[in-house]
């Protein structure tokens, strides 16, 4: 068993000896660790103010250990309570510190008794880990969610593009070798969204604008991009837009502008080729 600075121990049998002029009386430790004790004393040291306290194990908790184990160590007053007062070891080196453990490890396992008590140190890191719990799950969900949301507005765009060259390309398309038609364009995206949750949701429109003028060859045609050279070329528009839906909902309050997660939103991808004529 090792002692570390977070490792209180409560009441560890353990008395402190000091002088302040008068008969040595042993004082009570309420609790120790590596790092500094809490001292049970009727005096109250102003913060700062350095002692030299001979550390000795109680009477009646001896056990096994020899009536001669003690030590000597000096300390630091670091805070002031009703009851006494809080002291941190002055160790000037590694060697102080190992034989501080060493003696604390003895009077801790005294006749194979572990008294070790980590004074709140467990229910504390209990406590916390409670708190940062959620925040961790609240983390990963807002990872996934937002990971799906990404892996959406790629989908779509895909499906845009993947729509338009078919619809460009026709005959010449490598993997369609017959003309696009409404229902062909339409399984074409369709089967490129396949894979997203809320599929159900997809509207496309293609449109061509032929020197201005446009025609619809699927749904209705929303503002197409005029061409630059619009007596040479007709182009082509294919507009996919999905509504994305998180992979793993949480609480949500719109009305109060409040998401725990990434809400539903709709993605909209246009892409536009000329046609080949």
């Amino acid at each position: 068993m090792r002692v570390s600075r977070a490792e209180r121990y409560l009441y560890p049998a353990l008395v402190a000896y000091y002088w302040d002029g008068g008969l040595p009386l042993g004082r009570t430790i309420r609790d120790i660790s590596a790092s500094g004790a809490f001292v049970e004393t009727p005096n109250q040291w102003y913060t700062g103010t350095l002692l030299n306290l001979t550390l000795q194990v109680t009477t009646s908790e001896l056990g096994d250990l020899d009536t001669t184990v003690c030590l000597a160590v000096t300390c630091r007053v670091v805070r002031q309570a009703p009851g006494g007062v809080g002291v941190a070891f002055m160790l000037d080196n590694t060697r102080d510190r190992r034989v501080l453990e060493k003696f604390l490890r003895q009077v801790i396992t005294a006749n194979g008794v572990t008294r070790k008590l980590r004074a709140g140190t467990e229910g504390q890191s209990l406590v916390e880990f409670a708190l940062v719990l959620p925040l961790l799950f609240l983390l990963i969900i807002n990872a996934v969610n937002f990971g799906g949301f990404i892996y959406a507005w790629i989908t779509v765009a895909n499906a845009a593009r993947a729509g338009v060259q078919y619809y460009v390309l026709g005959q010449a398309s490598a993997t369609s070798p017959q003309m696009a038609t409404a229902s062909t364009l339409q399984a074409l995206i369709t089967q490129d969204i396949s894979s997203l949750p809320n599929s159900s949701s997809l509207v496309t429109s293609a449109c061509q604008n032929n020197n201005g003028t446009v025609t619809a060859f699927i749904g209705t045609c929303p503002t197409v991009p005029a061409d630059p050279e619009p007596t040479l070329y007709v182009s082509a528009a294919v507009d996919v837009t999905y509504t994305y839906q998180p992979f793993i909902p949480l609480f949500d309050f719109p009305t109060l502008g409040i998401h725990a997660t990434l809400p539903p939103t709709t993605i909209h991808r246009q892409t536009v080729m000329r046609v080949l004529q």
